[in-house]
């Protein structure tokens, strides 16, 4: 049950502004309509966006402390959906792929506005058991009652609370729809017990509350770095002999460029390196084995299409945190077989990168550039000059150490910086 806005957020009374902000954030990614298929997003981004916009307001937070939730929500809100109301435990997946889930009952409404009219409202606490054990009330325990004018069409919500307090109310509309609490008529109800959902699973509702895209970009970066690693052991008697004439060199950049450029100083090429990675022996010829690996991934693009055709209104909407891990998944394991972990990092850091800057860049807030991109695109760059034959030590070290490995790390150092330091 959500009992006040901390609560709906899911932050501590004493929280501090960042964490009000990370949190809005996070609830963001799940409930915001562009996101979600649900047909209760709009009532759920509503709810978290009036609790932000009181809590990360220092002064009306303030007054929101000392007024306590339901006299603030009586004398300074009006139109706020229950989260009671939206918070439900269905398990449907919805276009953002982590909603949140918490009441027994869900009943569908909708944020209430008008156009060219006015509106009064006043909200008591209510909430009233049915006889499926659904339950229904107003914002954080409250139940509103208001009129609406400059509309035609009404509902009606009565409702009892615990308190003896009782409320009822018509809502008039013009395009839109005011959401009644309590038990209501002029508005559709759906109910669903948790054992039907089965998301009483803590284990699921854990999963559902987690933000994966920081890790993802931190592992794909430490997967490239691991390859790194693993050409620089494979090729250590001759980068050793390559490092002894560069110290015999000194400090004359003509020389130092000469010596790079004139040869490879017996140090593979990238793709020859690639190429003769083996992991684990191959089960069948090698075109054969390359197709295989290539099919885990058409496999499980294919499988999350399906699901998509089958359960999202929007098949070609945004891309879904839990569908990036599934195909980061099958491209880490596909090309880690296929090349070891140069091979992986060189596909994973460009694909992650991508997808969770235009993921983030659609919420509000922080709007990282697509340049984060371009330093991780070098690696496919230069595999692409070694294939060519124009591949030469300078370019290899700046396609392949200097821009991903330095340039690389500026994305998820932001972020980090960003999350803990609020810079």
């Amino acid at each position: 049950m959500t009992e006040d806005f901390y609560d709906l957020l899911e932050i501590p009374s004493d929280a501090s502004q960042d964490e009000i902000k990370d949190a809005y954030r996070e609830q963001v990614r799940v409930y915001h309509p562009d996101l979600n298929d649900d047909d209760r997003a709009q009532a759920q981004f509503t709810a978290v966006k009036t609790a932000y916009d009181i809590l990360g307001d220092p002064v009306e937070r303030q007054a929101y402390d000392r007024l306590g939730h339901e006299e603030y929500v009586a004398k300074r809100t009006s139109g706020l959906p229950s989260p009671d109301v939206w918070k439900s435990d269905d398990d449907e997946d919805d276009s953002s792929g982590t909603e949140l889930s918490y009441s027994e009952s869900e009943t569908a409404s909708a944020s209430a506005s008008t156009a060219g009219g006015a509106a009064t409202g006043s909200t008591t606490s209510s909430r009233s058991a049915a006889g499926t054990g659904s339950s229904g009330a107003s914002a954080g325990g409250a139940a509103a009652a208001g009129t609406a004018a400059g509309g035609s069409s009404a509902g009606a919500a009565t409702g009892t609370g615990p308190a003896g307090g009782s409320g009822s109310g018509t809502a008039g509309r013009t395009g839109g729809s005011a959401p009644g609490a309590g038990t209501s008529s002029g508005a559709g109800t759906r109910s669903r017990s948790r054992t039907e959902s089965g998301t009483d699973n803590a284990l699921v509702r854990w999963w559902r509350r987690q933000n994966f895209s920081l890790p993802l970009i931190w592992l794909s970066v430490l997967v490239y770095a691991a390859g790194v690693g693993h050409f620089a052991f494979a090729n250590r008697d001759a980068l050793g002999s390559l490092w002894a004439d560069l110290r015999a060199t000194g400090a004359d950049p003509a020389g130092l460029w000469r010596l790079l450029s004139e040869s490879r100083h017996g140090i593979e090429t990238t793709t020859a390196f690639v190429s003769g990675v083996e992991f684990v022996s191959p089960p069948l010829e090698q075109p054969l084995w390359y197709a295989a690996l290539a099919g885990v991934v058409a496999l499980a693009l294919g499988a999350l299409l399906v699901t998509r055709v089958r359960r999202r209104e929007n098949t070609w909407g945004a891309v879904t945190i839990n569908e990036t891990i599934v195909v980061a998944l099958a491209l880490g394991v596909a090309t880690t077989l296929a090349g070891g972990p140069l091979l992986a990092g060189t596909v994973l850091m460009p694909f992650l990168f991508g997808v969770i800057v235009r993921h983030t860049r659609r919420l509000p807030g922080w709007k990282p550039s697509y340049l984060y991109v371009m330093p991780v695109l070098a690696p496919i760059a230069g595999f692409g000059a070694a294939a060519a034959g124009i591949a030469s030590l300078p370019v290899d070290f700046a396609a392949f150490a200097l821009l991903p490995l330095i340039g690389g790390l500026a994305l998820p150092l932001r972020t980090t910086i960003r999350k803990h330091l609020g810079r």
